[in-house]
């Protein structure tokens, strides 16, 4: 039986989800459980940042490369001299790339990825403006297109290629009052059929459905990650197979109220839920809180997303003395619901009185909003005084030097579903101190044997805890050890049984 984990997209600095569906499937290889991660959104670079993740192309499969027939396809590198650019015109090497002329005219400008092959190609008529770009997947073949109105510059028109320069996807906007949507897609799918679609879910179910025939007539097991995405397309699938909704974040509006409104359609709609199989939540609490809620016949479990490998568990413990005195980390996105400023608060309460101590912040920002969040963060740090000893780090992938030179973990969210920074500190000996929220810390953390929970919002009592935690010397060699061991319950064994309990065995 194979077992698919439904996503969006894996980029080099994915969310927690993916992080976690990543260490399910290394599980699920080292049981010898076969099972891949299947993902919606076209990414053109994504069999590039499969190595990051110890993935390769047998692990992953993208709907548009499925579509497209490139699944798997050999690299090769793409040069200028490959594109049919007239003998008359001029191209000029400019930085990353070559602009291309027909006289004194642009016509196009060519970006290089760094190997040297074409990465995207924009063209401009004869007033300048810009009317088209391709882009390349890194694997060497042009993969997308998209045209521009010229009058203002939006997207009208996307049209995504086969490598023999085939059209098999393509997307209509038309321009609304306020915005400019997706009307129309056109699918051609494996069998030649062409489908007429309003939304890339439908096109999406198409894939599931399509994915699961070749499977034969044995039943595969579809896994939902992504709530927002790939819940109702997995739903809407029409052939035979086991469903499951995964969910990785709280379920509901308000994220102080557990019955305020309930924000996904796959669960608040009876019919959909109705069609599931098996709904699956990170932590008890929030299992108990949707059983509650539904009222549903469809079984409602928890298991743990965070997974500890052996290695890491059976690695040297490292004390405090070999740590940087005074490091406190915070591992998270610079978005508003992980709430960095009631952190950054803590901490200069906690600085005041202890000088030794220093903050560094780990995670990235919100580009759609124009970082907004994180450029509030930084002014905070500046308005504070605390430059020298704030820093934002941005997003690693060496999280391991992090943790083992770290002191302590802090954590104040306003919500969550299961942060894997908990996890992933605790197994090398960090602490952690947390806000109490829905949902996670509180299942995760030894309150005073692995960290501390507190009151959500209480940035006093999070200074408070910080200030007794690096005053006692003791206390903190206590919760390095304490940390390890609480890391032991999230062993690859003891996840497994979770995951034979109720879905291999069930």
């Amino acid at each position: 039986m194979m077992y698919y984990f439904l996503n969006n997209r894996l980029d080099a600095n994915s969310s927690g989800i993916e992080h976690a569906e990543v260490k399910r499937l290394k599980l699920f290889k080292q049981k010898g459980v076969p099972a891949k991660i299947v993902m919606c959104e076209y990414n053109r670079l994504a069999h590039r940042n499969l190595p990051l993740y110890e993935m390769t192309d047998d692990d992953y499969v993208n709907m548009f490369d499925f579509f497209a027939g490139t699944v798997t396809f050999p690299a090769k590198v793409v040069t200028v001299s490959d594109l049919s650019i007239p003998d008359e015109y001029q191209i000029r090497e400019v930085d990353n790339g070559y602009e291309v002329y027909n006289g004194n005219r642009k016509t196009m400008r060519i970006t290089m990825f760094p190997n040297g092959s074409v990465d995207t190609i924009d063209y401009f008529n004869g007033d300048g403006n810009h009317t088209k770009q391709e882009f390349y997947d890194t694997r060497g073949f042009k993969s997308m297109t998209q045209i521009y109105d010229t009058a203002d510059g939006h997207l009208i028109y996307e049209q995504f290629y086969r490598p023999n320069n085939t059209v098999y996807y393509e997307t209509s906007y038309e321009k609304r009052p306020n915005s400019y949507p997706a009307t129309n897609i056109q699918l051609t799918d494996t069998h030649g059929k062409l489908h007429s679609l309003m939304n890339t879910g439908q096109a999406f179910t198409i894939m599931l459905d399509e994915l699961n025939e070749q499977d034969g007539d044995e039943i595969s097991t579809f896994i939902s990650d992504r709530s927002d995405c790939s819940n109702v397309p997995m739903i809407n699938m029409k052939t035979p197979a086991r469903k499951i909704e995964h969910f990785h974040n709280i379920h509901f509006r308000d994220f102080w109220d557990p019955s305020s409104p309930i924000t996904y359609p796959s669960i608040s709609n009876n019919e959909l839920l109705s069609k599931t199989d098996l709904v699956i939540t990170p932590s008890q609490r929030q299992a108990d809180d949707m059983t509650k809620r539904l009222r549903t016949q469809v079984p409602i479990v928890s298991i743990p997303v965070g997974i500890v490998p052996d290695k890491q568990l059976n690695t040297r413990h490292i004390p405090m003395s070999e740590r940087t005195p005074g490091k406190i980390v915070a591992v998270a996105r610079l978005f508003y619901e992980k709430r960095l400023d009631d952190a950054i608060n803590a901490f200069a309460k906690a600085y005041r009185e202890n000088p030794t101590l220093s903050f560094d912040i780990y995670g990235y920002g919100n580009g759609r909003d124009g970082l907004k969040e994180e450029k509030m963060l930084k002014q905070l740090v500046k308005n504070l005084g605390l430059e020298n000893v704030v820093q934002f780090k941005g997003y690693t992938q060496d999280m391991e030097t992090v943790y083992n030179t770290a002191e302590l973990l802090v954590l104040s969210s306003r919500y969550e579903g299961a942060p894997l920074a908990i996890v992933e500190a605790q197994s090398h000996g960090v602490p952690v101190i947390a806000y109490d929220i829905n949902y996670g810390p509180a299942d995760l953390i030894q309150d005073g044997q692995s960290g501390f929970i507190v009151p959500s919002g209480h940035v006093d009592d999070l200074a408070a805890k910080i200030k007794e935690y690096f005053a006692n010397p003791a206390l903190m060699e206590q919760l390095n050890e304490g940390a390890y061991q609480n890391a032991q319950r999230f062993s690859g064994d003891s996840i497994w049984k979770e995951w034979e309990k109720y879905v291999i065995n069930a």
